[in-house]
């Protein structure tokens, strides 16, 4: 212990690296905590973000639920919100108080967290963790408004939770990446301070001490000293000498950075030409220019991919044929145009009433099919129906007049794994051109055809 002290006091390059190390460490601290707080805010506030943005996926569902008694359906909705990995609780409060339901983890009128499981039933705690027992929450109202009310009406609210707890375990991974780059800096920085300070500082006086202890007082030599500064060794020429490099590497850096902006520059605007032009390319090979849904050979892909994954995962998956009703006659009649808006307008209210795991795409044509992965036929049925009721409702304006139309399906399910996907479309046809047969707008199921047709 006594050999080191002795040492580090006369040791110059480990007084400037100690020094040196300290200020940095307290930066480094400094600047990784605020890092860190802000990493939980931007975290926690993006959170708050993706919960404002349910309701327009599942404010619709719950609303029809709630206005038609349907616990079940209600109960399928909310199950599934509170599968979303920002959602660890989800609270119905309807005006009658007959269709409330609490699932997870929710705040009671005092503010206190209960723990609900599937059923809508009390539980024992279930999440545990750091931030598990601080919830926020964001609270949207329920109306529903059919074609008979003038007005909305209103039927109660929802409550949406999420915690503290899911915001950490989004930064847990972050964390550990900050701490090990500052550690692995740190070190690095220490290693090449101590190796530059003790190569170009401690080495050459260590080396100039030596060999003046060596000289002969009586009959001294010249000392030659292995550096590379200047060959008459003084500080002031060193320093004089220094400075003027350091100026001229200043001078030569401006130049160097100034080239290498302006090549990135270069670089930014063809990669972005590049990148535009690649999600263009992409676009027209995959979207429908017009719908902007998926075209033929996109449908087709995907299609065959989720088959796959069914069979492999057996559960079953359905598939929908929509053919727009008269759609020869609503073009002859009212122009492209306004059949252009028909089949856009058309295109919206399929994506706004499926989920996003349902693959929706144009055939071609006013042909368009819908695949529901882990839906059965009656799920389907009612899927399709409520699809048919709201594209009866599409009021289009021409001219001075309102134009309105419909649309025939036909369904069929994949239930033991073995169709493939042109065979499905084949059945899905067949139950659609039975519908358009049977008097347009309604909705058939492959598997009810010939019932029908005996009747």
């Amino acid at each position: 212990m006594q050999p080191l002290l002795k040492h580090y006091h006369r040791s110059i390059a480990l007084h400037l690296l100690l020094m040196i190390f300290g200020v940095y460490f307290l930066v480094a601290v400094l600047v990784t905590v605020i890092q860190l707080y802000k990493e939980y805010e931007n975290t926690r506030t993006e959170f708050y973000n993706e919960i404002q943005t349910l309701p327009s996926t599942f404010g619709k569902g719950i609303s029809d639920s709630v206005w038609t008694y349907n616990q079940e359906l209600m109960q399928s909705i909310i199950q599934g919100m509170y599968n979303l990995p920002i959602v660890v609780g989800v609270k119905v409060s309807s005006l009658d108080q007959k269709m409330d339901f609490q699932i997870g983890a929710v705040l009671n009128e005092q503010r206190q967290v209960e723990y609900y499981n599937s059923d809508g039933l009390s539980t024992k705690q279930t999440h545990t963790g750091l931030g598990s027992q601080s919830l926020f929450d964001h609270e949207f109202p329920i109306y529903y408004q059919g074609p008979a009310f003038d007005q909305k009406i209103p039927l109660g609210t929802v409550t949406l939770y999420s915690s503290d707890r899911l915001v950490f375990e989004r930064l847990k991974y972050g964390f550990i990446l900050i701490l090990v780059n500052s550690i692995i800096k740190t070190c690095m920085l220490w290693v090449i301070i101590y190796f530059f300070i003790n190569k170009y500082l401690g080495k050459p006086l260590k080396e100039f001490t030596f060999k003046i202890h060596q000289q002969d007082p009586q009959s001294p030599n010249p000392i030659d000293l292995d550096i590379s500064w200047t060959d008459e060794n003084e500080l002031l020429i060193l320093k004089d000498s220094y400075n003027q490099l350091i100026q001229r590497v200043n001078m030569n850096q401006i130049e160097l950075l100034k080239l290498n902006q302006e090549l990135d520059e270069k670089v930014k605007v063809r990669t972005r030409d590049l990148e535009r032009a690649k999600e263009n390319a992409e676009r027209l090979a995959y979207s429908d220019p017009l719908t902007k849904l998926r075209n033929r050979r996109a449908f087709f892909n995907t299609g065959r991919q989720l088959l796959n994954q069914a069979e492999t995962q057996h559960y079953p998956i359905s598939l929908i044929m929509i053919d727009l009703d008269n759609f020869k006659a609503l073009n002859d009649t009212y122009g492209h145009a306004l059949g252009d808006q028909a089949l856009i307008t058309f295109a919206e209210v399929l994506k706004s009433n499926l989920p996003s795991i349902d693959i929706i795409g144009r055939l071609g044509g006013e042909e368009f099919a819908v695949i529901l992965p882990n839906t059965e036929e009656n799920d389907a049925m009612k899927m399709a129906e409520h699809l048919r009721q709201e594209i009866s409702h599409i009021e289009l304006t021409h001219e001075q007049s309102i134009v309105r139309f419909t649309a025939s399906m036909g369904i069929t399910v994949n239930s033991q794994g073995s169709a493939t996907l042109d065979q499905l479309l084949a059945q899905a046809d067949k139950a659609l051109y039975f519908s358009k047969h049977q008097g347009r707008n309604r909705v058939t199921a492959h598997s009810k055809i010939d019932t029908l047709t005996t009747e």
